[in-house]
């Protein structure tokens, strides 16, 4: 086998199911000896195809992400979204963004209007950690099983005084949000800076990713542009659901909103709040 081919072997072996893997793991999975996969794992280090997260284990690098999101087809879908977040920023004045979500797990931000601070706002292409995030947060509450099973097992990072890093708080705070359809992070990732997301969903009803308001703590009271958000998230998801094309980049299939028994599941919508907005801060 030619080595460009292994390298696509080695790329092909991820996927939402094995978002992460350890050198063993790839060559158990493409049936590679794991020298080829050590010196082919090291040539993709380097260039930026897969990074190794905290435990150690390979996962999709940012940059091949980033190349990902150059196809024409992510372009012609993010003309299609950028109308719904001019208006929310228009509406609100506050930056907004789309993120989606990386088969490793994590929250990449797609597409940012509105200023961008750089202490205070991310970037494009920038990940955003799972539990002092809010659009973390949906990802946790609507997103696979598998993800939270992943995040438990580990030490969570504290970022400042407010992030939750107790297993169990974390729990009740991404059940607060299933119930609430909306999540809110307050200083959780920095002291000086707030947010709240909205999921967004694709084409078939699966999550895609989140539509994000941020703001300075202290500055605002999400409550007051919870419905702007839940409304452009709805809109964006009714986009989603037309296109004939699967969202890009790839989506989370797995672990759509299930709802309380007796409540219908939403197709590519958000459930109404039944709790106020504000028990979900962090």
């Amino acid at each position: 086998m030619a080595v460009p081919d292994k390298t696509l072997v080695v790329l092909g072996a991820f996927s939402i199911e094995r978002p992460s893997m350890t050198l063993s793991e790839l060559a158990r999975a493409t049936g590679l000896a794991p020298s080829t996969v050590h010196r082919v794992i090291s040539s993709l280090v380097i260039w930026g195809a897969l990074e190794k997260d905290p435990h150690n284990r390979y996962v999709i690098g940012q940059r091949l992400w980033q190349l990902g999101t150059l196809a024409p087809r992510a372009f012609e879908q993010r003309a299609l979204v950028l109308p719904f977040l001019e208006r929310l920023f228009l509406d609100t004045r506050l930056p907004v963004a789309l993120s989606a979500f990386h088969p490793d797990g994590s929250v990449v931000v797609e597409q940012h209007l509105g200023w961008r601070d750089g202490d205070n706002s991310a970037g494009l292409g920038e990940r955003l950690p799972l539990h002092a995030s809010s659009p973390g947060l949906i990802l946790l509450a609507y997103g696979p099983a598998g993800v939270r099973r992943a995040i438990a097992r580990h030490p969570l990072r504290r970022y400042t005084s407010r992030t939750v890093v107790d297993p169990a708080a974390l729990g009740a705070v991404v059940d607060r949000v299933r119930h609430a359809g909306i999540a809110v992070s307050e200083g959780a990732l920095i002291a000086t800076t707030s947010s709240t997301s909205a999921p967004v969903f694709g084409h078939r009803g699966e999550l895609y990713g989140a539509v994000t308001i941020v703001w300075t703590t202290g500055s605002a009271d999400p409550r007051q542009f919870a419905d702007r958000l839940r409304s452009t998230a709805n809109r964006i998801s009714a986009v989603m659901r037309e296109s004939t094309e699967e969202p890009v980049p790839h989506p989370v299939r797995r672990g759509v909103f299930d709802p309380p028994r007796g409540q219908a599941r939403p197709v590519g919508g958000i459930p109404p709040a039944r709790s106020p907005v504000k028990d979900e801060i962090l």
